[in-house]
């Protein structure tokens, strides 16, 4: 059991895990009970793009390969024009989902090569690249909150409810976060996973807990606290056996 949860803490606990989370579950509502919401005012469209620039970065961040990067940060990119409308959310859409293609590709072909495809051929700057590729995704994923408080909503934008303001408000911590445990990242230093890790998972329960006044979310809201309950007793059972008997 303490072999298997040390290998669930390091391949799961960690910032990914909420970005690829939060990518899917949000991507999902829209495709599915929320999806008439779209047909009957094409405004939401931008929810499609958005979301999957959130499933990329999670897809790249689990692969750490130097293409699945440059894919995600490009599903990230798009975010700017897609907040502003400067596009059609039709092909924004289609983008989006067009770069997911490759990195799920990726995914599957580099599974177990010793060095990343096309990767900067010297050693220094293929360390360079990975290490500073993924920031520059979450940076990009920080934009959609900054566009919305220093432009939309200045500029007096109709989406003003609550959950979305709350949702942009938390987004820019969490992406400081996540730029934490990217720099800081280190074997056998855990606490910037953990911390990306259960802040990502506390902002979706709190827009989740908003949400509960729809209740096609409940089923989502039951799930994403089931998991985190989940990692936190997997957490408790990873602690060193010699740890726990002492805490006891």
């Amino acid at each position: 059991m303490y072999k298997w949860s040390r290998i669930v803490v390091d391949k799961c606990i960690n910032g990914g895990f909420p970005l690829l989370l939060m990518g899917a579950l949000w991507l999902g509502l829209w495709l599915f009970p929320w999806f008439h919401e779209y047909l009957e005012n094409p405004h939401w469209g931008h929810n499609f793009s958005e979301s999957m620039a959130f499933l990329s970065v999670g897809l790249a961040y689990f692969n750490r390969r130097f293409l699945s990067n440059v894919f995600a940060l490009l599903a990230a990119a798009l975010i700017i024009p897609v907040a502003l409308e400067l596009l059609p959310h039709n092909i924004t859409a289609v983008a989006s989902a067009v770069l997911i293609v490759p990195i799920i590709i990726d995914i599957i072909v580099e599974r177990d090569r010793q060095h990343d495809l096309l990767q900067p051929s010297q050693p220094g700057a293929a360390s360079l690249v990975k290490k500073y590729l993924p920031c520059f995704s979450y940076i990009f994923l920080a934009t959609l909150a900054l566009t919305y408080f220093l432009i939309r909503l200045p500029a007096g934008t109709w989406e003003t409810n609550p959950d979305t303001v709350v949702f942009d408000a938390l987004l820019l911590p969490f992406v400081v976060v996540l730029l934490i445990e990217k720099l800081f990242e280190k074997p056998g230093r855990t606490w910037p996973a953990l911390l990306a890790f259960f802040t990502g998972m506390g902002i979706m329960i709190a827009l989740l807990i908003m949400l509960t006044d729809q209740p096609e979310t409940w089923p989502v809201l039951i799930f994403v606290l089931l998991v985190t309950c989940v990692a936190a007793a997997v957490l408790i059972v990873s602690r060193e056996p010699g740890l726990r008997r002492q805490s006891s």
